[in-house]
């Protein structure tokens, strides 16, 4: 944003000008790769590049968090690899990977706002409240003395395959051993049972039960047993 031209045609020189430089959109982590369908996340988080004391500006219009600085008498800043940190005010989301950002970014000629605009996933934690009607896992893990099982990679899958297909999403476990897992992609009557598999880390921890039979449409809350 900057001054222009007086009515007399004299040149009134900029007293504040502002350059975008990248803007977030986060997703919930079990409905991304998002498409134009694809709900953004509508929470309050903080997302910030600590390496530069830079804030990101809340847009609540599109649900964007936006990178500009004042480049009136200095330049946009710049820098590889800057880590991005987000953190959700209510505790309901979490960031499990690194976001990293190279600034500035290649821009098109004309500028276009897919230039700038990065969507990113974040993972609902055990405080966060899925849609009613949604099937969703609330687990524990815990060892065979009692003990919370913390950071352990946890992925959910149906359709009797030994492994998970593709793509599926994970979470992981909190310091209490609990964990959140969507399965928005499950359709049918409501109340139906589905049999879902449950892998930790990639197989290499062994659970029980590592199988189990969920109702559709439902929450259910589940305790699991690390071997």
């Amino acid at each position: 944003m900057s001054g222009g031209a007086a009515a007399g045609g004299a040149f009134v020189a900029p007293r504040l000008q502002r350059s975008l430089s990248a803007v977030y959109r986060f997703y919930d982590a079990f409905l991304f790769p998002p498409d134009e369908r694809t709900p953004p996340l509508d929470v309050t988080l903080d997302v910030t590049i600590p390496a530069l004391d830079w804030a990101a500006l809340p847009w609540a219009n599109d649900f964007t968090y936006r990178f500009s600085a004042s480049t009136l008498t200095r330049p946009a800043p710049s820098g590889a690899g800057l880590a991005v940190e987000v953190t959700a005010r209510n505790g309901d989301y979490i960031n499990f990977e690194p976001i990293l950002l190279t600034l500035p970014l290649a821009v098109s000629l004309p500028p276009l706002r897919s230039d700038f605009l990065i969507a990113r996933a974040l993972w609902p934690t055990p405080a966060a409240r899925p849609p009613a009607g949604e099937t969703v896992v609330r687990g524990t893990v815990r060892s065979a003395t009692a003990q919370p099982v913390a950071d352990l990679k946890v992925v959910m899958w149906s359709g009797g395959s030994v492994s998970p297909p593709a793509g599926t999403p994970y979470t992981r476990t909190n310091a209490a051993g609990d964990f959140l897992y969507r399965l928005p992609q499950l359709k049918g009557a409501t109340g139906s049972a589905v049999s879902i598999t449950i892998q930790v880390e990639d197989g290499a921890v062994t659970v029980a039960p590592a199988t189990l039979p969920i109702l559709l449409g439902q929450t259910q809350i589940v305790a699991f047993q690390r071997a």
